[in-house]
């Protein structure tokens, strides 16, 4: 008898094929502090996050999208649990903390979609897709 086929991939050409596919592993926020200084926060994408960070969050996201209402304390925690999950996703928690001090919900949503999404949406570095520049 033959031995049956495997597949086996190597962590670091799969990785590097998704880099390849979907670009940069960041997304930069930009923003200016009380001082009118500009910042730069770096949050890891989902698909690079490791796995214990991504089933602390996948348990939250089934909340949300449930049809039954959430108290208000559900919510909060869900949206703590988040704003958690994108200060450890950042490159310097302390200008997480300064970032974290300015956003508005519509901010923090926007900031979630490119973090969680599979691609740039089009977007170029500085750009919105919505942008017509």
């Amino acid at each position: 008898m033959s031995k049956p086929h495997r597949k086996r991939l190597k962590l670091e050409t799969v990785r590097a094929q998704r880099m390849e596919a979907h670009g940069d592993k960041y997304v930069e926020v930009e923003f200016e502090d009380d001082e009118g200084e500009e910042h730069v926060v770096r949050f890891l994408r989902q698909s690079w996050w490791p796995l214990p960070l991504m089933k602390q969050l996948s348990g939250l996201e089934s909340l949300a999208n449930a049809d039954h209402d959430l108290e208000d304390a559900e919510v909060s925690s869900f949206l703590d649990r988040a704003l958690s999950v994108l200060r450890v996703v950042s490159h310097d928690k302390s200008l997480f903390d300064q970032l974290h001090g300015q956003l508005t919900v519509a901010d923090f949503n926007d900031i979630m979609e490119l973090v969680t999404g599979d691609d740039e949406n089009g977007a170029e570095a500085g750009k919105s897709p919505s942008s017509s520049e």
